[in-house]
């Protein structure tokens, strides 16, 4: 790798620094091409992107960037997660890929500037997504207008009750 190509890897590096809430070191030994495959094409599913990059390299982006806790994870054949949108959908991802295969270790990761342990990657994993707090805020704001229509039926409805009851007795 030339010069150039080295001043461009970095750059490249930047911008997914700059771009990326969340990023996860993790550890590849034993793991083959098929399998490196898919966890990128997962990670392509929820906004990320797995890149295997020279330690030197990195390390020099990293300087350049928020995410200076990630400078001491970087010992041995590393690869980087990259969360773009949803840091939970990334770190699910990648826990969930680590439990299927053994081989795949999370060392650590960096979530908007704020250094996390592998153990703090993993229980951002079991937070809700992006798209359940977003549900979840949905139902909060419309119970209170389902129960104030639930209010506003029951005399009505307790009303017809009572006829029916009336008109079945007459019967």
């Amino acid at each position: 790798m030339n010069r150039a190509e080295k001043i461009e890897t970095v750059s490249q590096l930047n911008d997914r620094f700059a771009r990326a809430p969340l990023t996860v070191v993790t550890e590849y030994r034993g793991l083959n091409v098929a399998q490196l495959s898919d966890l990128r094409r997962k990670l392509r599913a929820v906004d990320g992107e797995y890149l295997v990059s020279k330690n030197t390299l990195a390390a020099i982006a990293i300087r350049e960037s928020q995410s200076t806790a990630l400078a001491p994870l970087l010992i041995g054949p590393v690869a980087l997660a990259f969360g773009f949108t949803d840091a939970v959908a990334v770190a699910k991802v990648v826990k969930d890929f680590a439990r299927e295969n053994d081989k795949l270790l999370i060392r650590g990761g960096v979530l908007d500037g704020a250094a996390l342990d592998a153990k703090q990657v993993e229980r951002l994993a079991t937070m809700p997504s992006r798209d359940e707090l977003r549900a979840q805020l949905l139902r909060l704001l419309n119970t209170p207008a389902t129960n104030f229509v639930r209010l506003l039926k029951a005399p009505a409805q307790q009303l017809v009750q009572v006829l029916y009851a009336k008109s079945t007795q007459e019967s």
